[in-house]
Formats: structure tokens, C-alpha cells, sequence
């Protein structure tokens, strides 16, 4: 991957430092969020109430800056993917183009196609998931050390070497993943190969026999299934695993602060080991992406590995006859089978039945796994109450350390995150299953579906547009079902059952709370409706690009490189404008939940310092605030995704319902 990275980023350095700085911004701002409301808690203790106000002003400033920065890394970050693709793919393109026959002899032009199409495409997102989120563990996990180590140094090692050891775990075992992905991966040059040979007879008019063609497809379509099946099993309990061990960090805080109120040899203050805690609990929430990350990294890694085989044989590209060609005799591709424009309603409602359709022969294991995501998740709303419990009695008893219903409450919450954890283990394993099932049952409909389309269409058109949709459509229909449905639900039941928890915890603070909703689906449903041209346009763009890199290796002396970098940038282009749209959401989001829960500090203190309320129902409101603010968060940046599968069912459907006129 160093060598692909080193291509797509090597001008934009200077862009990635400055993201670099943006995250170092956001970063300080919200630790310095969570410093004040330690400030405004030491407040209501030494009875300074005007600091109180004070400090909620300075929380709501700094809100502000943290929108401001992160939708700034985020539209950077967009500009930085979509470069990096345009780069690699324009020097892709200009290699094969150049290159000796025996050299792309040595390549299957599927092959070549894909990974420089549909693999680019992955790595974009994979290059954001970088600059956004992986780049901002070290940032905050060394700001969240320096914090801590303020407070309690002892407390300081310990948190930096669990997580250490964490690290070291995950790395290891993702080392073996990738090999075992490799494996599956190789399952998809035969599958395209045999499907573009496929065309290329249809569109010739060579008669094939299909029952040998159709079998041999489908043995192929079998041998995929069972390598992505082993590859789901060797990785589908990491993610959870993972943030189970860092749930058990905060559970073993809690226990250390039952210690008389002393997280290690220096604190001695309930105040203190309660802000420790919601560092604790604020590192854990920015690591929510990781099982996403575990799940793209072994893809992103084949893919830069398969494009570097490219780059690497830059030297042995020869002077081409094609570089003087007119790139206006250039012909660009522009007819698609299309879907019926619909209204959004009309169409969303479509889209949603044509999922329910793939999904049918699964019904029963998908709402098995939707019960169990559901009490996985009442699990861990219920935690928070019996987190706040335990404060109230901490704070309450003396002799903490000798009381049995606070040890009992802190097993307690060791059993409901276990048991919340455990439970997410089979939905993630039965989707990603049925996830294989749906690719595989989409490729052989497409497969049957190409006699009828016929070779007029094919021959008008290009190989590459029938192509673009087994290996670029079906995977990210197949990728929404593995993982995407069974987040978005458990997302959504989080939401509902955190506003219940929280109203009956305490309804003043639970009201901010459940203010932001209508808000929050307000900016969802426009950013759904401005952004969806642009997500179809970038698929169907994506299918041209494929369809003219095909079109170029078959006859390259016929194809300019100009004319691919007009094509490369529409893609780029409509790229961008889809991000440009989600993009808001995060910052929407960040914005509307840090008011919510700024407004709840201050509320809470406030009632705190007039004696309404223990500070344990304060830590249960503000747990539950996190609760809510991740699955929120988790449905922005879900958008993108969610978009690019109704894009892509769309443009199948297309095919599969394709009616031939009469």
C-alpha cells in the first residue's frame, strides 16, 4: 500500500497537513468542552454559580469551532480522495495504454477494468476513512493522555498500556485476515472474466451453449460464496470483541474510583475520577468506526496491492502511435438502461420493495437477527442506569469500598455490556452470510438477463456498461446487506430506546434531548433529497469510465488519453458534488449534539447545585447523551453508503427487469 499511497497523495501534502492541524483544532475544543464542565462541577461544589453560566458560554463558542473544523477536514478530505483517484486512475490509464502487447498480455483485461475502476472507487472512501478518522485516534488518544495525566499519572499508564495491548491484538489478527481476503478475492477475476466473455460472444453474435456457460458461471459464482463465507467467519467478532475491551476499561475506571473516590495515588476527588471517566468514555465513542475500518482495510489493501502491479512497470511503457490521435474522434459512451424517473416517496418506497424482494428467501434469519440486535441493544441502554445507581451510592456511603450492592451493580454492568456484545455477534455473522447469498443469487440473474438484452444494445453501447454492474453494483449491494441494514436498524432502535431511558430517568433533560430529533430528520430528509442525482450520476459515470477503459484495452490504438480524462473528471466531479451534500451532516450533527449536551451540563449542574437531582442521574443523562450522539452520528456518516446502494439497486434492477420491445 506504501507505493499506491505515495502516487495518489504525493502532490497533496501540504492539503493533508493542514486536515492534520484541523483535527488537532477539534480535538482541543472538545477536550476543552469537557474540562469546563469539570470547572462548572467544582463550581457547584465551592458554590460559584456565576461560573456555572460562564462556562456554558465558552462551551457553546467552542461548539462553533468544532463544526467549523470538522466539516472543513471533511470537504478537504473529499478534494484530497477524489485527486488521489483521478491521479491513479489517469496514470493506470496512460501505463496500459503505453505499454508493450507482451506486457498486457501478461493481464486479463477484467482484471485491469476493475481495479481501476471499482478498486479506485473503494480506496476514495478508504482515503477519507484515513484523513477523518484514523488520523484522529492518535491526536485525541495523546490529548486524552495529557488530560488524564493532569488529574492522576498512574491512571495515565494504565489507560495508554490497555489500549497498547488492545492495538497490538487487532494488528496482529488483521495481518491474518488479509491473507485469508486475498484468497476470496481472487474469486472475482474469474466471475468477470466469464461474464465479459460472456458479452463479447452476445455482442458478436458467436453462439455459445448456454447450459455449459451457465453452469461453469454458476460453479464459479459457488467458489466465491464459500471464500467470502470463510473470510466473514475469520473477522465478522473482531470489531465487537474490540469494543467490548474498551467498555471493560470504563467498568474497571468505575471500579477504581470505588476505591475512596481514588482512581490511582494522586486523585482523591469524586469530581476529578468522574471527569476521568468521560475522557475515558469520550476516546471510546471516537473509536465506533473501527469495526467499519476492520471490515474495508483487508479490501483496500488487495485493491492498492492489485493496482500496484500496475505502477510498479511504469519503466517499461514504450512511445504510442495514439498520443497524436484527435481526442475529438474520441467516441464517449452515453446510453444506459435506465430505471422510470419517480418522485423521491415513489421511489424510495420502490427501492425499499425491491430489498425486501432480494431479502425474501432470508426472512426468517433476518429478523432473527434483527430481535437479537434489539436486545443487544436494550443491553446497553439499560447500562447507563445502572451506572448512575452505582454514583449515587458512591457518593452516598462512605465505606463505598465495603458495600455489596456496589460491587453488585458493577457486575451487573460487566454482564450487560457482555451480554450486549455477544449479542451482536450472530446478526453480523447471519447478514454477512445472506449478504453472499444476495451477490450470489444477483450475479446469476444478471448473467441469464444478458440473452435478453441482446447484442444491439450491447454492440451500441459497450461490454463495460453491462459489466460495471456485477463488479462495481452487485458489491455494494452486497457490502449494504453484509453490514449497512443491520447498523442502520440497530442505529435507529438505539435512538428510540435511549429517548424512552432518558425521559425515565429524568424528563427535564431528556426533553433537550429529544428536541434535536425532528431537527436532526429535517437536515437528514434534504440532504437525501439534494445529494441523490448526484449519487446516480456518479454510478452511472463510474459504468462509462469502465465501459471506455474496457473499450481502450481492447483496441488501444483507437483510444486517446485525453478522451479518458474527460471522463475521469465527470466521475470526480459528480463525486464531489454527492460528498459536498453528506458532508454537512457531520458537522449538523457534531453542532447539534454538543448544544444538546452542553445544555444539559449546564441544566444539570444547575439542578445538582439546587439539590434536584444526585449527580448519578447526571451521569446516566449524560451517558445516555452519548448513546444517542453515536448512532446519530453513525446515521451520517451511514448516508453516503445508504445512497450509494439505492443508486446501485437501481441501476440492476434495471437490467434484471429489463423488458425487450416488442
Amino acid at each position: 500500500m506504501k507505493k499506491f499511497l505515495s502516487v495518489a497523495l504525493k502532490f497533496q501534502w501540504k492539503t493533508i497537513v493542514i486536515i492534520f492541524a484541523l483535527l488537532i483544532i477539534q480535538t482541543f475544543f472538545q477536550m476543552e468542552i469537557i474540562d469546563l464542565f469539570g470547572k462548572a462541577l467544582t463550581g457547584v461544589k465551592e458554590q460559584k454559580i456565576d461560573l456555572l453560566f460562564k462556562s456554558g458560554l465558552y462551551m457553546l463558542v467552542y461548539t462553533a469551532f468544532v463544526m467549523i473544523a470538522i466539516y472543513a477536514t471533511s470537504f478537504l478530505s473529499t478534494r484530497v480522495a477524489s485527486k488521489a483517484a483521478y491521479t491513479v486512475r489517469e496514470k493506470i490509464f496512460h501505463i496500459l495504454m503505453n505499454l508493450p502487447d507482451e506486457e498486457i498480455a501478461k493481464f486479463k483485461i477484467s482484471g485491469l477494468t476493475t481495479r481501476s475502476t471499482r478498486g479506485m472507487s473503494s480506496e476514495q472512501g478508504f482515503i477519507v476513512i484515513i484523513l477523518t478518522q484514523l488520523m484522529l485516534i492518535p491526536v485525541t488518544l495523546t490529548a486524552i493522555i495529557y488530560e488524564i495525566a493532569l488529574i492522576d499519572g498512574t491512571y495515565a499508564l494504565f489507560f495508554l498500556s490497555f489500549v497498547g495491548v488492545l492495538s497490538i491484538i487487532v494488528i496482529f489478527r488483521m495481518k491474518q485476515i488479509v491473507k485469508i481476503f486475498f484468497r476470496a478475492k481472487k474469486t472475482y477475476g474469474k466471475l468477470n472474466m466469464m461474464f465479459l466473455s460472456k458479452i463479447t460472444d452476445i455482442a458478436c453474435r458467436i453462439p455459445f451453449k448456454k447450459q455449459e456457460y451457465e453452469a461453469e458461471f454458476e460453479k464459479a459464482c459457488e467458489n466465491s460464496y464459500d471464500k467470502n463465507v470463510k473470510y466473514i467467519l475469520s473477522q465478522y467478532y473482531l470489531g465487537p470483541v474490540l469494543l467490548w475491551g474498551l467498555y471493560t476499561i470504563v467498568l474497571i475506571t468505575f471500579a477504581m474510583i470505588n476505591s475512596g473516590y481514588s482512581i490511582g495515588f494522586e486523585t482523591d476527588n469524586i469530581i476529578d475520577s468522574f471527569i476521568i471517566l468521560i475522557y475515558v468514555a469520550y476516546f471510546v465513542s471516537t473509536l465506533t468506526f473501527v469495526p467499519a475500518l476492520i471490515d474495508r482495510w483487508p479490501r483496500a489493501y488487495a485493491t492498492s496491492v492489485r493496482l500496484e502491479e500496475v505502477l510498479n512497470i511504469e519503466d517499461k511503457i514504450i512511445k504510442s502511435d495514439n498520443a497524436t490521435d484527435n481526442p475529438k474522434e474520441i467516441e464517449i459512451v452515453e446510453e444506459d438502461i435506465d430505471c422510470e424517473d419517480k418522485g423521491i416517496w415513489a421511489e424510495r418506497k420502490d427501492l425499499i420493495q425491491k430489498f425486501r424482494t432480494i431479502l425474501k428467501d432470508d426472512k426468517a434469519k433476518t429478523i432473527i437477527s434483527m430481535i437479537l440486535l434489539t436486545a443487544s441493544t436494550l443491553c446497553m441502554v439499560y447500562a447507563p442506569k445502572v451506572a448512575g445507581k452505582t454514583v449515587d451510592l458512591l457518593g452516598s456511603n462512605v465505606n463505598s469500598s465495603n458495600d455489596v450492592a456496589i460491587y453488585t451493580n458493577l457486575a451487573l454492568l460487566l454482564v450487560l455490556y457482555s451480554v450486549g456484545y455477544l449479542f451482536k455477534l450472530p446478526p453480523k455473522r447471519i447478514m454477512g452470510v445472506i449478504g453472499e447469498k444476495v451477490a450470489y443469487n444477483l450475479r446469476m440473474k444478471l448473467f441469464d438477463k444478458i440473452d435478453l438484452i441482446g447484442s444491439g444494445f450491447i454492440q451500441e453501447n459497450s461490454k463495460g456498461q453491462i459489466l460495471s454492474r456485477l463488479n462495481n453494483d452487485v458489491m455494494n449491494i452486497r457490502e449494504f446487506v453484509s453490514s449497512r441494514i443491520s447498523e442502520i436498524f440497530a442505529q435507529i432502535i438505539s435512538i428510540v430506546l435511549v429517548v424512552v431511558f432518558i425521559l425515565m430517568t429524568d424528563v427535564r433533560l431528556g426533553l433537550i434531548y429529544l428536541v434535536i430529533l425532528p431537527v436532526y430528520a429535517i437536515c437528514f430528509y434534504i440532504c437525501d433529497v439534494k445529494s441523490r442525482a448526484y449519487y446516480d450520476g456518479h454510478q452511472k459515470q463510474l459504468g462509462r469510465l469502465m465501459s471506455y477503459f474496457e473499450r481502450g484495452l481492447s483496441n488501444r490504438h483507437s483510444f486517446h488519453e485525453k478522451g479518458f480524462k474527460k471522463i475521469n473528471l465527470t466521475v470526480i466531479d459528480n463525486y464531489i458534488k454527492s460528498r459536498n451534500v453528506t458532508n454537512f451532516m457531520e458537522p449538523i450533527t457534531t453542532f447539534l449534539t454538543n448544544v444538546s449536551n452542553i445544555t444539559v451540563y449546564i441544566a444539570g449542574v444547575y439542578l445538582l447545585s439546587v439539590n434536584e437531582i444526585q449527580l448519578g442521574t447526571l451521569l446516566a443523562i449524560i451517558m445516555y447523551g452519548q448513546l444517542m450522539t453515536k448512532p446519530i452520528k453513525k446515521l451520517s456518516t451511514s448516508m453516503a453508503s445508504i445512497e450509494t446502494a439505492f443508486s446501485s439497486i437501481k441501476r440492476l434492477f434495471a437490467i434484471i427487469d429489463y423488458q425487450k420491445d416488442e
